[in-house]
């Protein structure tokens, strides 16, 4: 039997920071968590991505005239499932991001985020493609027609409720707005949450043998602590990569995070690297105090984003955490597959050349082989950076 004595982020004290404007969009202000003006909200330029996406994986939009009856019923329910996965996607992208705060080996810390993505809601979006019984009644270009339209009215409608759903996560200090400054240089916040426990009394009652053999009770007290931070950071020489195209490993919970991005979404998330000048710390204490502190710091500062303006989760700062890892696509794991798959290749080669030729000319072809691969490999490694800004 464990006796749970728990201070965590359940408190009722809140890491919730001053009200700004970004872009046009009023946070944390007298609007606070104010449904109707989050949702007139200006929908982020960046989100056209979303758009133009769906509307090129479209079978709706890509009928052409004169197609059957079949034909349009089968598009239509192709794009249905298009748009419930978009949906998904998003939605396995926040809590994913969610999760990213805390190491996975911090149990009692995904406990509380578990807790936190279990309230999270969802976006406010059902796709109303109908193709009901008046539908099916129409000649095939005529609902080839309407159902085009629809489609185009969908993609938009899905695209400003997955932008509600964002302001509203970012009200609710779930996610980060991030403001470009410059071309160069943004502010955003990203949250971290570890935990730890240490055993403050243990007693054990051990009766010893008896007829129905030995029973051993052991009761322990564990202080069960959970501290969640935020950090605010200015970062100059912000640059925005490519998932596949950024060179520097992560932490474990990124790469955790990414891996969770459905693929779909994947193409809407890059990595802002820069270097943060200015940090604010706000964190809660073992006594449920909020404390902040300010650091002049100047170190590297990456940020997993969304279509450039929502901040996923974030690493740099004053504080140092390991990044040893790479995720699928990482420009080092593509480089790694090249590397064994060409050196087979070289190798096969090279025994071929020397049953033709001789082992001086499989020497030969080796070498050059080897130059190839090496050039190869620096070229994916380290100019494989695709700067996106």
């Amino acid at each position: 039997m464990t006796d749970l004595r728990q201070a965590s982020a359940t408190g009722q004290q809140s890491l919730e920071g001053i009200a700004r404007t970004v872009g046009g969009r009023e946070y944390g202000g007298k609007h606070f968590a104010d449904l109707v003006a989050i949702r007139a909200m200006p929908v982020p330029p960046e989100t056209e991505q979303l758009v133009r996406a769906i509307s090129s994986q479209s079978k709706l939009l890509a009928l052409p005239i004169g197609v059957s009856s079949e034909s349009i019923f089968d598009a239509y329910g192709a794009d249905l499932e298009l748009m419930h996965r978009y949906r998904r996607g998003f939605k396995a992208t926040i809590e994913a991001a969610v999760r990213a705060r805390a190491d996975q080996t911090h149990a009692d810390a995904q406990a509380v985020l578990g807790q936190m993505i279990s309230e999270l809601g969802d976006i406010d979006h059902e796709p109303r493609l109908d193709l009901g019984a008046e539908a099916a009644k129409l000649e095939p270009e005529a609902l080839r027609g309407r159902l085009r339209q629809e489609m185009r009215d969908e993609i938009e409608n899905l695209r400003e409720s997955v932008v509600i759903w964002m302001h509203s996560l970012v009200e609710c200090d779930i996610l980060s707005v991030i403001e470009w400054h410059s071309p160069r240089a943004i502010t955003y916040r990203f949250f971290r949450m570890q935990s730890s426990r240490k055993e403050l009394a243990r007693e054990v009652r051990d009766p010893g043998m008896s007829l129905h053999g030995r029973e051993v009770t052991t009761r322990t007290q564990t202080l069960v602590n959970v501290e969640e931070e935020r950090r605010d950071h200015t970062v100059l020489n912000a640059r925005r990569h490519a998932l596949d195209r950024y060179t520097s490993r992560v932490p474990n919970r990124i790469a955790q995070l990414i891996n969770a991005i459905p693929c779909e979404i994947r193409a809407f998330v890059d990595i802002i690297d820069g270097t943060v000048s200015m940090e604010q710390v706000t964190r809660r204490t073992l006594a449920n105090e909020i404390v902040s502190e300010s650091h002049s710091v100047w170190v590297s500062d990456p940020t997993p984003a969304l279509f450039g303006t929502f901040a996923l989760a974030g690493w740099g700062g004053s504080t140092p955490e390991a990044a040893r890892a790479t995720y699928v696509g990482h420009v080092s794991q593509v480089a790694n597959k090249w590397l064994l798959g060409t050196g087979l290749a070289a190798a096969a080669a090279a025994m071929l050349i020397g049953r033709l030729g001789g082992p001086r000319n499989a020497l030969i072809a080796m070498a050059v082989f080897a130059i190839i691969i090496a050039g190869h490999q620096f070229s994916l490694r380290w100019h494989g950076r695709n700067i996106l800004s």
